[in-house]
């Protein structure tokens, strides 16, 4: 499906996020996650750049690798923030420490995947958004499960926030992309909402010691 002007559901996407990140910003609640914290910067900053490079992509279609630059660089802003990966777990396998110069290359590459796997899901009306509030919504509440059991994860940690904020997004986007779709998410939504669950999995999954 080519892009065209029904592609603007990214747009709607980045707002709700930056509104309600915002408004956690400004709870006393959310007060240790961003207080002397740069993870919240850096998810920020990286969530806007990201929807860039896919806006970009919608309205003037770069080619792949570009758009893989484009990726890698808001790899770099999250790595910049800290929001990075100590350890790499492959289910039924093992886990893995990884050394300081291996920390940010995985994080990038998790990011490409992550981003690439949601925009390629992207093809019938409801299905990425769907995936990702079902994921995302699963993904909150073991970060919450984990959150709660002393020393399991780093804290003050996001990913909890990150992942809600996913699952809200989602479901305000899921009555318009329904069958018939009367807006789409285009490659800004995509790589968002891909931006969204690798940043959360990155700073919950990806800082769980191995040995708690």
């Amino acid at each position: 499906r080519e892009a065209n002007a029904d592609d603007v559901g990214g747009i709607a996407m980045l707002v709700g996020f930056i509104v309600a990140f915002g408004a956690a910003r400004l709870m006393d609640t959310f007060d240790p996650i961003f207080a002397r914290n740069s993870e919240p910067r850096g998810v920020l900053f990286a969530v806007i750049l990201m929807f860039l490079v896919g806006f970009i992509d919608d309205i003037r279609e770069i080619s792949a690798p570009a758009k893989m630059i484009g990726t890698v660089l808001v790899g770099v802003v999250l790595v910049i923030y800290g929001v990075t990966m100590f350890y790499f777990r492959i289910p039924f396998f093992d886990v893995w420490n990884l050394a300081d110069e291996w920390v940010p290359l995985i994080t990038v590459l998790w990011l490409l995947g992550m981003t690439n796997a949601i925009n390629l899901i992207d093809g019938l009306d409801g299905l990425a958004a769907g995936i990702v509030a079902i994921g995302a919504g699963a993904f909150f509440l073991y970060s919450q499960k984990l959150s709660s059991i002393p020393g399991m994860i780093t804290q003050p940690n996001i990913g909890s926030l990150v992942a809600i904020l996913a699952v809200g997004i989602c479901l305000g986007f899921l009555p318009h992309n329904f069958n018939p779709a009367s807006i789409f998410m285009g490659d800004s939504g995509a790589m968002f909402l891909g931006l969204t669950v690798s940043a959360a999995a990155i700073v919950v999954t990806g800082s769980m010691d191995p040995g708690t």
